[in-house]
């Protein structure tokens, strides 16, 4: 019979003297020693690596810090692997070993790679180095369905939408993808705005993929050339540094302004009635720390005649208009004739301040004006 005791199997042999039994389990205890046949050597995560448990199918990868990604679904995960199951070495753990490892953010599909869309909504973005999402709406060719991939609603919150940024026919690609002109064979990657020529060995080394590449791109779409090529492999175009970035954030801290309300006073507002009209301003993006996007904002009503304006000092430093602060602007002024008055208020206008959003800033409301 076989019994498992920890690393060792004891052979029990029904032998009348006892010593015998004894001799051979030490004998075979001391070979799985010796030979290493049955001894298990304690698993040290290495960056980069693939780790599971037995208890889960979720697939994670250790970073430079000893925490653990995951992997949302396989869609993300094929964004960075090529190959099927079988060709990725993918270490079982134990969940002791498993508990041991940091928590870090989910991993984001590769920029550049694929389109995504989420399954509560039927845009598409371009995924950008930082996890900051492109709205897309052309540029992705004829098969651009082909290059969609499907993530979860519930995993939204691992991007980050930069609303500023809508590609559109006329719009350049953006940071992250592979381009190939029109009628060229030359591959390029777009890094800051630039392009970087991508050689053999390092579409290779890098783990590019031919998928990936948007071509016949119009020679109209002008780059300027980095000088300095892709032909090895480099750290910065991998996951290890993708889950360490956080150029994202820089995207999420800009401020938002929009126009939370116009207040008219209560009650019946008269031709030529000195009133005022307050202009209340909403930040909802990160902090703003200047007069930018204050100081430039148009104001219009129908035969309204201002006389002067009354508003706090602006943000600054040491006293920014933080998320969810407003800033009220109060104008004095009369109406020079009665009927329904429209106003239309535009902050930041022209633009001075980059925004998460630069297409809520304007808005209108109307107001009565009666006779005396």
């Amino acid at each position: 019979m076989e019994f498992f005791r920890g690393n060792v199997i004891l052979i029990v042999v029904k032998l009348k003297n006892m010593k015998k039994i004894l001799i051979i389990s030490v004998i075979i205890f001391a070979s799985s020693i010796i030979f290493g046949r049955t001894v298990q050597a304690v698993y040290t995560p290495m960056a980069g690596d693939l780790i599971k448990t037995d208890k889960s199918s979720a697939v994670y990868i250790v970073d430079d810090y000893f925490k653990r990604h995951l992997f949302p679904n396989e869609a993300t995960f094929w964004t960075w692997y090529t190959g099927g199951w079988s060709s990725q070495k993918v270490n079982r753990i134990t969940q002791d070993e498993f508990d041991e490892l940091g928590v870090g953010k989910n991993v984001i599909a590769r920029p550049g790679t694929n389109l995504i869309r989420f399954d509560n909504s039927n845009k598409v973005f371009a995924v950008t180095p930082g996890g900051v999402l492109c709205e897309s709406r052309s540029l992705y060719g004829n098969n651009w369905e082909s290059r969609v991939i499907k993530i979860q609603s519930s995993f939204e919150t691992d991007y980050i939408k930069d609303n500023s940024c809508i590609i559109v026919s006329n719009s350049k690609l953006p940071d992250g993808s592979l381009i190939q002109y029109v009628n060229s064979k030359d591959i390029y990657y777009i890094e800051d705005g630039k392009k970087r020529k991508i050689t053999a060995d390092g579409f290779t080394k890098n783990d590019f993929r031919t998928s990936s590449i948007i071509s016949d791109v119009p020679v109209a779409m002008a780059y300027t050339a980095n000088s300095k090529t892709i032909s090895v492999f480099e750290y910065d175009l991998g996951i290890l540094h993708a889950l360490a970035d956080t150029s994202g954030q820089v995207v999420a801290t800009r401020p938002d302004l929009i126009i939370s309300d116009i207040i008219f006073p209560l009650g019946q507002v008269k031709v030529n009635e000195s009133i005022e009209i307050k202009l209340v301003i909403k930040n909802i993006g990160g902090n703003l720390i200047s007069s930018s996007g204050l100081s430039n904002i148009v104001f219009t009503g129908a035969d309204w005649n201002a006389t002067s304006i009354s508003m706090p000092s602006y943000p600054n430093t040491a006293s920014p208009l933080q998320t969810g602060q407003t800033f009220e602007i109060t104008y004095f002024g009369k109406f020079a004739a009665s009927g329904s008055k429209s106003f239309t208020v535009k902050v930041d206008e022209p633009s001075q301040v980059l925004e998460t959003n630069e297409k809520n800033n304007t808005y209108s409301e109307s107001i009565t004006v009666y006779s005396n």
